[in-house]
């Protein structure tokens, strides 16, 4: 090669037209397949676009989730404390044999034939309609009474128990709730004075007053009672009542004075959640021991 040969590549231009530059393979694309920055920023800023979106619909449907809950809360608590209440037999004057039911059983099956009995406990909120859904045991965890999705939910039991409470053990689940109502007021039988000045409630039938002695509460797991005990044996029947009488529980009032029999009681739980993420596991239990069943019409 020539002096002049190298001084003419010396003075060369490159394939991409500038001199000095070394060729890539992006100066050999289309005009239309290279890539700017421009065009980079420009797609981060719309992901980032739709990524804030995105956030500020979630916040919003959460809030908007919030206020619907909390109207409900108020509605169903409205609806609750506007109850009258019931008279009791101890309360009635009637000179009948039978007194006459103050809960009107008919209007109330007009609204949801699912409602069959309503629980009453004096000097709590506790005064509401108590049902049974025929194919869903867990329907009225979120429906209220009418049968409408609700937070609140409804008192209510499930199909292992009878809906006339001739079972040794009928177990009513209800919830804890931030607006103190359903089976929230239960709480309050962790109190040793309250339980020990409140010892009877109340559950009318169709046809009956059925009057319970309140004779303990306490904390206890979370497993389905129903299913965890054979109740057709007298002898487990006898081992659980001993458990209800006087339970091993850190929360815990007893009736000091009290024996169950398998062979002739009956008992009632009531059964609602514990307050608090740690207690998630944990149940709040008050149990009752009929003592009176009072025929009305």
């Amino acid at each position: 090669m020539t002096q002049n040969d190298n001084m003419r590549n010396v003075g060369a231009k490159s394939p991409a037209g500038k001199p000095g530059k070394v060729a890539t393979s992006d100066d050999f694309s289309p005009r239309h397949m290279k890539k700017g920055p421009a065009l980079g920023k420009k797609r981060s800023i719309t992901v980032l676009a739709v990524v804030l979106v995105v956030l500020i619909v979630g916040v919003l449907a959460c809030v908007g989730y919030m206020a619907w809950q909390k109207s409900e809360l108020d509605r169903s608590a409205q609806e609750i404390n506007a109850q009258p209440v019931p008279e009791t037999p101890a309360q009635t004057t009637s000179t009948d044999d039978r007194m006459e039911n103050p809960i009107d059983f008919a209007s109330l099956k007009v609204e949801n034939p699912d409602i069959y009995a309503w629980i009453y406990i004096p000097n709590t909120n506790i005064n509401l309609p108590v049902l049974q859904h025929l194919t869903d045991d867990n329907f009225y965890l979120d429906h209220n009474v009418n049968g409408d999705y609700a937070v609140e939910g409804a008192i209510y039991s499930q199909s292992l128990n009878a809906t006339d409470f001739s079972d040794p053990v009928t177990l009513l689940y209800g919830h804890n709730l931030l607006n103190n109502t359903m089976f929230t007021q239960l709480h309050y039988f962790e109190n040793a004075d309250f339980f020990n000045e409140n010892e009877l409630m109340y559950l009318y039938t169709p046809g009956h007053i059925l009057t319970y002695r309140i004779i303990s509460a306490y904390q206890y797991d979370d497993r389905h009672i129903l299913n965890s005990f054979n109740f057709s044996d007298p002898a487990v029947t006898q081992s659980y009542f001993d458990y209800v009488a006087n339970p091993d529980a850190l929360i815990c009032n007893v009736r000091p004075d009290v024996k169950l029999d398998a062979s002739t009681d009956k008992i009632v739980q009531l059964s609602t959640c514990v307050s608090g993420s740690s207690s998630s596991n944990r149940r709040y239990i008050v149990s009752g021991v009929l003592t009176d069943d009072q025929a009305t019409f």
